[in-house]
């Protein structure tokens, strides 16, 4: 069936709205501050073959708009009620981009027939490995990245799989972090579950299956209209990351960026191969993955803010990504820290659009938001601590028209900060100093965004109470 204009409107509206609601539920049930702090998680509502047709417009991590969930799903033979899966294996359906990040599954059943799925994930703080938070530069395969899960029912028909959750739960540090967390997203998948069902009871079934094909399908027509707004012709752009591994040597990413008519092909042929550090960005082939196509999902919504967030989106484009290059490398190579790769590839694909639309795209914004995390124990309490403290941003870049934002991070600005009172409060911390650093954006009539800088004294386990000794007249500092 076809479905009017104006009715598909208010189901991308209701549908937004119900990612919403599950993005609420995980962040006030969440246990980790860099959860129901930061926002690094996602919700959505993806098709039967795994296809998001909707996301929330403000909540959770911007850059995974349009996740591609069909691989991981086909992975589970069949699905009932009652049914719920998870996977944190980046080469295990390509749905996961990095260990610490656990995506959920679950099947939302209407008399007897899988709808639709409820999906997300969340950034875990630590899920084992090397070092803590399991993310570091100096990792060379991902068995040194902590524990992974391949796509696996953790409810069976409404019965949860203990062995399953012991098995993650034993390889983690601070498990009740993670089993906290896992419980928001569980929770979020059932309001997903629950919000289907009443839009279903306010449309009927036929609109709304009709209307699940219908918001990829319009928001694909929307992506034409744009692209078919910029001018044809080639744009290349390369930049680098500073390191490929620890004292190493720079890392180019570089892309040839083809517009035709309503049409963009990406082509990373010219990037280097994939390096032994953690800077892989693991796409398994897939030409439209979503970490490709970050960029240009944000710069069609910053052609037109009117436009479905979904996956429909990237039906427009495609990218050419050798195997064993770093936009694909291949296992066992490590990826905990693709966020980096993929803000170095976020810069070149942002460099090639701003020669075709100079006058809209802002120049590149300062660093890629590094992580700092905290592992030490509550000297009053004895408890185990593994935290992320904040996401340390650089400004957005510089417009045409106007200063870059402040402590935006800009397309890593999704992340929010955590006040300085959570942090204390939570963490054996003293933060000294917080805000952003004047003049730190660069010269231009238009300069960029100031960065952030954070200043923090951490209570040592000894010699804080009773300090070292000194002589002769000396003192401890």
């Amino acid at each position: 069936m076809t479905i009017d204009p104006v009715t598909l409107q208010i189901l991308a509206n209701h549908c937004a709205a119900a990612t919403e609601s599950m993005a609420h539920t995980l962040v006030r049930t969440a246990h980790s501050t860099f959860v129901k702090e930061t926002e690094d998680f996602t919700t959505g509502l993806a098709t039967v073959d795994g296809k998001t047709f909707a996301s929330p417009f403000d909540l959770g991590a911007t850059w995974f708009v349009g996740l591609d969930y069909e691989v991981a799903i086909k992975m589970i033979d069949t699905y009932e009620e009652g049914d719920l899966c998870l996977t944190n294996d980046p080469y295990s359906g390509f749905v996961c981009t990095h260990t610490p990040d656990i995506h959920l599954w679950q099947p939302i059943f209407h008399q007897g027939e899988v709808i639709c799925f409820a999906v997300g994930h969340v950034h875990n703080t630590d899920v084992g490995g090397a070092v803590p938070a399991s993310l570091s530069r100096a990792n060379t395969e991902i068995f040194q990245e902590g524990i992974r899960i391949p796509p696996r029912k953790l409810y069976k028909r409404g019965v949860l799989d203990q062995e399953l959750l012991d098995l993650m739960l034993t390889n983690v540090r601070v498990p009740e972090q993670n089993w906290g967390d896992l419980k928001a997203q569980i929770a979020a998948m059932r309001t997903g579950a629950r919000k289907v069902g009443e839009m279903i009871d306010r449309f009927g079934l036929e609109t709304f299956r009709s209307g699940m094909t219908e918001l990829l399908d319009h928001a694909e027509k929307q992506a034409r209209r744009l692209i078919d707004q910029i001018p044809d012709g080639d744009y290349f752009f390369a930049d680098y990351m500073d390191e490929d591994s620890v004292d190493g040597h720079p890392c180019r990413l570089a892309v040839n960026m083809i517009v035709k008519g309503d049409e963009i092909e990406f082509d990373f042929s010219q990037s280097d191969p994939q390096v032994t550090a953690s800077l892989n960005i693991p796409t398994g082939g897939n030409q439209r993955h979503v970490l490709l196509m970050i960029p240009l999902i944000y710069v069609l919504y910053t052609m037109d803010n009117n436009i479905f967030l979904n996956s429909g989106l990237i039906r427009s484009s495609r990218s050419i990504i050798p195997p064993g290059s770093i936009v694909n490398p291949l296992f066992p190579a490590a990826v905990g820290m693709r966020s980096l790769g993929v803000m170095r590839l976020m810069s070149c694909v942002f460099g090639a659009f701003a020669q075709a639309l100079p006058d809209l795209i802002p120049c590149a914004p300062g660093d890629g938001g590094p992580l700092l995390n905290v592992r030490t124990t509550d000297i009053s309490t004895g408890r185990k601590i593994m935290a992320n403290l904040d996401p340390i941003t650089g400004g957005a870049g510089g417009t045409a028209f106007r200063d870059g934002t402040d402590g935006s991070g800009a397309s890593f600005g999704f992340l929010k900060n955590t006040p300085v009172e959570i942090n204390e409060a939570e963490v054996p911390v003293k933060i000294l100093k917080y805000g952003l650093e004047r003049d730190s954006g660069g010269a231009g009539k238009w300069r960029g965004g100031n960065g952030t800088m954070l200043e923090f004294q951490t209570r040592n386990r000894d010699r804080s109470h009773f300090t070292p000794w000194g002589a002769k007249g000396g003192g401890c500092w």
